[in-house]
């Protein structure tokens, strides 16, 4: 009978204790404690609002992507010639500004100037084969370029061989082959005794690893045979114009090209951002969310000794109070895990939404090269 009882005393005293624990945690919240719940603020809204690239439809093969480019000019004195109704000299001029017109910012830029110099008769022969010269090197500045390229007028001879081995000097070791690109507008073969195709050769197969891409304006059948395998040796394409209307028909697709590397660049860079902004943006969140709750936490620690002797409790009312405030704290613990864990996969979920149209951008700005 005595065990029965004890039993039941027992029992009775479980709850009894419990609800006791409970109540003088509530009192010392409502003395001593922090506002922990205010911790649990609204997390930033992760963003997927990728854009999608504009491209504009390939109406042929183009060359590959640009990252620097030099322009290799022919100002010989057969770019005096016509050329529907124009000189091929103007028609160069509006070709190579077609092509430089809103070239994306992350493209750097040469001018290489040939046949500008001497005259074309045999007296002017030397100094115009000698003549090949950087006019604007390695910048991002179009206006330099386009202005160097407005006070160019035929003059000589074409060295050719010459003019590609100084498009290399302008630019670097790669190991990426097209990336770096020689842009050749002529209207003829080399005349100053140079070798254009295995230059272009060394260009494409050498550690430089460009190709060479040439623009021919009315070229006789001869001299186009030579300008078509110094492109193939070059690794590039040989681009021929024959009357006014295939100028229009290569500027309208040289400024597609353009048009197309700018939206690929747009769609990179916004990317990029959206990406980084929620990353950025959800460690930032569970950072304070963290911070928060555990100073919070601390400080009503730190603030229960001095209450709990304050209420004069006894040894086994401490222990229960600080073991709930403890199990309290966990719990809060575990709210903001839960919280840590839905931010981290909204996260990555939209940061994956922002990829995969990245991505599908970057399928369709190659389908449309």
């Amino acid at each position: 009978m005595r065990l029965i009882m004890l039993t039941v005393l027992i029992m009775t005293a479980v709850p009894a204790l419990a609800q006791e624990t409970d109540a003088l945690l509530a009192e010392f919240l409502q003395a001593e404690g922090e506002e922990i719940e205010s911790c649990f603020v609204d997390m930033p809204e992760m963003r997927d609002d990728q854009r999608d690239g504009d491209f504009r439809g390939a109406t042929e093969a183009g060359p590959p992507p640009l990252r620097r480019l030099v322009v290799a000019f022919d100002a010989s004195g057969s770019m005096a010639g016509t050329l529907g109704g124009t000189t091929k000299m103007d028609a160069a001029k509006q070709a190579v500004g077609a092509m430089l017109d809103d070239l994306p910012d992350d493209v750097t830029a040469s001018l290489i100037a040939f046949g500008h110099q001497g005259t074309n008769d045999e007296a002017g022969r030397s100094a115009s084969c000698a003549g090949v010269e950087t006019l604007v090197s390695d910048t991002g500045e179009r206006a330099d370029l386009q202005s160097a390229i407005s006070t160019l007028n035929p003059a000589g001879w074409t060295p050719l061989a010459d003019a590609l081995a100084q498009a290399g000097s302008q630019l670097a070791r790669s190991e990426m082959p097209g990336e770096q690109v020689v842009y050749v507008v002529s209207d003829g073969e080399e005349t100053c005794g140079g070798d254009p195709v295995a230059q272009a050769r060394a260009l494409h197969e050498g550690d430089i690893r460009a190709v060479v891409n040439i623009l021919g304006l009315d070229l006789p059948a001869e001299e186009r045979a030579q300008l078509e395998a110094v492109a193939k040796a070059g690794g590039g394409l040989f681009t021929p114009i024959a009357s006014q209307n295939e100028l229009t028909r290569v500027i309208d697709e040289m400024r597609r090209r353009n048009a197309n590397s700018i939206e690929m660049l747009k769609s990179d860079n916004q990317s990029a951002m959206t990406q980084l902004r929620n990353s950025n943006a959800s460690a930032s969140a569970l950072l304070k969310l963290d911070n928060c709750v555990s100073i919070r936490a601390l400080r009503e620690s730190n603030r229960l000794s001095k209450w709990m002797r304050e209420k004069d409790l006894t040894p086994d009312q401490d222990s229960d109070l600080r073991a709930a405030l403890s199990d309290a704290h966990a719990d809060y613990s575990a709210r903001a895990g839960d919280i840590r864990a839905s931010l981290e996969t909204e996260r990555d979920d939209a940061n994956k939404r922002v990829q995969d149209q990245r991505d599908q951008d970057a399928a369709e700005f190659e389908a449309a090269k």
